[in-house]
């Protein structure tokens, strides 16, 4: 894919709408179109990244209207999704650092829940409205009736502020992360591996959301849950991260890894609380540094 996509300008148009495009049937698919528009921020710089957003944005509006839906709401999805990509992925470029940039987009998004918060004072009544728009389409996902879907948009809505801006920072984390394995495969063979396995978000994030779980414990505050909400996603990367690290300085065989994604398939619940709370730890003990401090001795 990576090839693919840095071979020219028509193969990268290309790639991102049929990816774009796949997208709305499999949202999945939409990473690989934000992980393009990466891997040319990246190599080539933010201005052609934008040029990219900005084709796979027309192509979303193009699609909307012609599905009979306001073509702005194509725009506004296209440019939500991708500019935040563009803006880290020039952030990771001139930095070169993975702490400085997760940093950066925790600082973003909690910057982003405070923003909406101020514009909008009463954001259980806009998530309430906007998610009623779809209700068919939650009936036929989960299979449940009128009265049902009613009470998981009424369960939902007071933390959908939060839910919807961690779901925009894991996927510019997860793009990030895939476009640098695209680049280190086409230009630096190897070296996403080690810069995955040193991840970390750092020290002093991880005491934030120390405090933020003490605090929504004793007061029972939106507010810290919020952050909770939008910081632990990033923190179960740093997890992975630890795990990764920790077979390989251990030379374990490959099947640990894979039956920890398994796991995490499985019981994802459990096993994202799990590599969240080493994730946060990491920052304090630092068991990559400890094992290989271990293997010297």
């Amino acid at each position: 894919m990576a090839s693919f996509i840095m071979a020219g300008r028509k193969q990268a148009a290309f790639f991102i709408i049929l990816s774009t495009l796949l997208s709305l049937i499999l949202p999945p698919v939409g990473l690989f179109s934000g992980a393009a528009i990466a891997l040319i921020t990246l190599r080539i710089g933010w201005q052609q990244g934008l040029i990219y957003t900005l084709l796979g944005s027309a192509v979303l509006a193009i699609v909307t209207y012609f599905f009979e839906q306001d073509a702005s709401l194509g725009i506004s999805t296209g440019l939500l999704s991708w500019l935040p990509i563009v803006f880290f992925a020039s952030f990771l470029a001139q930095t070169g650092s993975w702490q400085g940039t997760l940093q950066a987009l925790l600082v973003a998004s909690l910057a982003g829940v405070l923003l909406f918060h101020l514009y909008e004072p009463e954001p259980a009544l806009f998530w309430q409205k906007t998610l009623k728009q779809f209700k068919p389409v939650l009936q036929e996902i989960y299979r449940l009736n009128s009265a049902d879907v009613d009470k998981l948009i009424a369960d939902m809505v007071g933390w959908m502020t939060a839910i919807f801006i961690a779901a925009i920072a894991v996927t510019v984390a997860l793009a990030l992360l895939l476009a640098r394995h695209w680049q280190a495969m086409l230009y630096n063979r190897g070296g996403f591996s080690k810069e995955f396995r040193e991840l970390s978000v750092g020290k002093t994030p991880a005491l934030v959301m120390v405090v933020c779980i003490v605090l929504s414990i004793v007061m029972n505050s939106t507010l810290t849950v919020e952050i909770l909400i939008i910081g632990v996603s990033l923190f179960m990367l740093q997890g992975l991260a630890v795990a990764h690290s920790i077979v390989y300085q251990l030379e374990m065989k490959a099947g640990w890894l894979i039956a920890l994604y398994i796991l995490l398939f499985v019981l994802l619940a459990q096993m994202f609380v799990l590599l969240v709370a080493f994730g946060i730890i990491d920052n304090f003990i630092d068991f990559r540094a400890k094992i290989a401090k271990t293997d010297q001795n």
